[in-house]
């Protein structure tokens, strides 16, 4: 597989990749392919396109999946008191740990990654040749030349970011609107290293003074939070200071 996405994935300047998730992956046994390159306009932020292919008996297919990392992020996020973490069940947590702000999956929006169960007797059902192999790495790039890219060209910013931290979206409990906490934490984050310390304190301070958390988070959390960035970032602590 890797002989056909990778020339194909080189001219989107993508390149081979070590997993970059800290070896995540869902509860079924895979192989997987991990592709990144550097996004041009935010410092410290990769994007990272990795395949994952499930060898069992039972089923043979695959899953793809673009996702934004920061290892910079990664390493702040370890460094927080635990005080200032999202709750222990948070499904992100783990991989916050590793600098992942956000993913995609591919098949949200153009079905076919997943060829389905290899026992159907279907020769066109799985990776069986050369064919499907092929098959598979298109499906890939029109993802990526199509929705996928869509997806990424709406964050290929700070300000992109920064918008994309501030969106509502129905909390899963009780269906209230309020940002996505783990998002705007690593983005916040993201702000701080790239020497946009005021970006950061204002989107804590928004943060924090609309008291809307989603079910991982909290006011007590989200003011830890605030205070280990203060403690990290001398200039985000001068900007958080500053009156609104």
């Amino acid at each position: 597989m890797a002989h056909e996405l990778g020339p194909r994935l080189a001219e989107q300047d993508f390149a081979a990749s070590p997993a970059l998730d800290g070896g995540d992956s869902p509860d079924f046994e895979e192989e997987s392919l991990w592709f990144a390159r550097s996004a041009p306009a935010v410092p410290k932020l990769k994007v990272a396109v990795d395949c994952l292919f499930s060898p069992l008996k039972t089923w043979v297919g695959m899953r793809a999946y673009a996702r934004l990392i920061s290892p910079e992020v990664g390493e702040v996020v370890r460094a927080l008191p635990e005080s200032a973490w999202l709750t222990d069940n948070h499904p992100g947590r783990e991989s916050s740990h590793h600098g992942q702000i956000e993913l995609t999956i591919f098949d949200e929006y153009m079905r076919g990654g997943w060829y389905g169960p290899a026992d159907l007797g279907d020769k066109d059902n799985g990776f069986g040749d050369d064919q499907d192999v092929a098959r598979a790495a298109e499906w890939v790039m029109d993802c990526l030349r199509g929705p996928v890219g869509e997806w990424l060209s709406r964050r290929d910013s700070l300000p992109m970011l920064i918008d994309l931290a501030k969106h509502m979206e129905p909390e899963i409990v009780h269906h209230r609107p309020c940002p996505r906490a783990h998002r705007l934490r690593m983005i916040a984050i993201l702000c701080a290293l790239n020497e946009r310390p005021a970006d950061a304190a204002d989107l804590v301070a928004w943060y924090l003074r609309g008291g809307r958390f989603d079910q991982f988070d909290s006011f007590e959390r989200a003011t830890a939070f605030d205070i280990a960035l203060r403690e990290r970032f001398p200039e985000y602590a001068d900007a958080r200071a500053e009156p609104a």
